[in-house]
């Protein structure tokens, strides 16, 4: 069964797309990119990162690594979500809680909405504040529509190398690890990581996401 999913935080849109798993990655959840869903506002924002980049003016040094002709194609094509799509009560709820922005508070809106008629959507982030709020909310509608949705960033890298086997993904994500820190992490050791010693790491940082997260981050590893 094809999936929707919803990118919630722009760095998961820019962190696959840099290490070239973007598309590899909603292929596996059998989805096609008319299917997953970013914020409306993506687009000036990257835009605004790239002017930046391009002018001097940005202060990150993970900056000169990212794809930044790959994110800007995606946040121009891919279907968007703006407010005018949700559920304004859960939106309002959701705004409210500490460590949410309107960003995901919007996109998690529409997500839960979509849940109740399509039970296959997913929901990537690399957020994890927002992981950790998200498990703290009170709110039945929100445990029950995200019991296990959610997938972090390692859990979809550590399912590229499943797919494709380990030494392709680490010789994608080597050149440009130092764009994240716990992938960096991961791959410490650049082309020569192996393989015991980065999917140990990998799923250490799962585990560290799911104790914060509790029931919301998918079982996957």
């Amino acid at each position: 069964m094809s999936s929707c999913i919803y990118c919630i935080d722009n760095d998961i849109i820019k962190k696959l797309a840099t290490f070239q798993l973007f598309n590899k990655t909603i292929q596996l959840f059998d989805a096609s990119s008319e299917q997953v869903n970013i914020l409306e506002t993506a687009q000036y924002k990257f835009e605004g990162d790239w002017k930046k980049f391009e002018g001097g003016k940005s202060r990150k040094p993970e900056d000169r690594l990212i794809n930044y002709k790959q994110v800007l194609y995606l946040t121009k094509t891919l279907p968007k979500i703006s407010e005018s799509d949700i559920d304004p009560e859960i939106f309002i709820q959701l705004s409210n809680i500490e460590n949410i922005d309107t960003g995901e508070a919007i996109l998690t809106s529409h997500a839960i909405q979509i849940i109740q008629k399509d039970k296959s959507a997913q929901i990537f982030t690399g957020d994890k504040r927002f992981i950790k709020a998200l498990a703290k909310v009170n709110l039945p509608i929100i445990q029950e529509s995200l019991n296990h949705r959610l997938w972090c960033l390692e859990q979809l890298v550590l399912r590229n190398i499943e797919a494709d086997g380990f030494e392709t993904i680490r010789d994608f994500i080597v050149p440009v690890r130092e764009c994240d820190t716990a992938i960096k992490s991961v791959f410490g050791s650049g082309l020569k990581s192996t393989h015991e010693n980065s999917l140990a790491t990998l799923k250490n940082y799962i585990e560290e996401c799911r104790q914060e997260a509790g029931n919301l981050l998918n079982p996957y590893k």
